[in-house]
């Protein structure tokens, strides 16, 4: 699903709908709908977040800085909770060229495999699930 403003151009990948977003679908309803509009509102202006400091930094970046991966910490929209302590997570790939955020995985800390840190799993599946458009990342 792509969405687009005057700021970046938002697009929800298919593999995070596919394996994680439909667990937040099923478990949420109503509210998770409410969150993603909200998280597609902070996307569209991701370089003010990361400013700011609303977000964490980016975790890698081109060369060129053109491009970066970050992971954003989230809640769900009516629940009484910290983004740190949520468990909740984003990895997207911003390329601030093109002005176009790519959400790679929205999960919660359970969906992680246990065998090893959370870093080395979302950093496996985003190599491994999005190749091209990771081309010129080195992890």
């Amino acid at each position: 699903m792509s969405i687009s403003s005057d700021g970046y151009r938002v697009i929800f990948e298919e593999y995070a709908g596919r394996h994680y977003i439909k667990d937040f679908e099923k478990k949420y309803k109503g509210a998770w709908l409410t969150t993603r509009k909200a998280l597609v509102s902070e996307f569209r202006n991701i370089d003010m977040l990361i400013n700011s400091g609303r977000t964490n930094p980016p975790i890698h970046r081109t060369d060129d800085n053109m491009q970066w991966v970050i992971k954003h910490e989230f809640v769900v929209a009516g629940l009484k909770e910290s983004k740190k302590t949520s468990g909740r997570r984003i990895i997207a790939y911003v390329n601030d060229d093109q002005r176009v955020v790519n959400v790679l995985l929205v999960y919660h800390k359970d969906h992680v495999d246990k065998k090893s840190s959370e870093t080395a799993w979302w950093e496996r599946v985003i190599k491994g699930e999005y190749k091209v458009l990771l081309k010129d990342f080195r992890f």
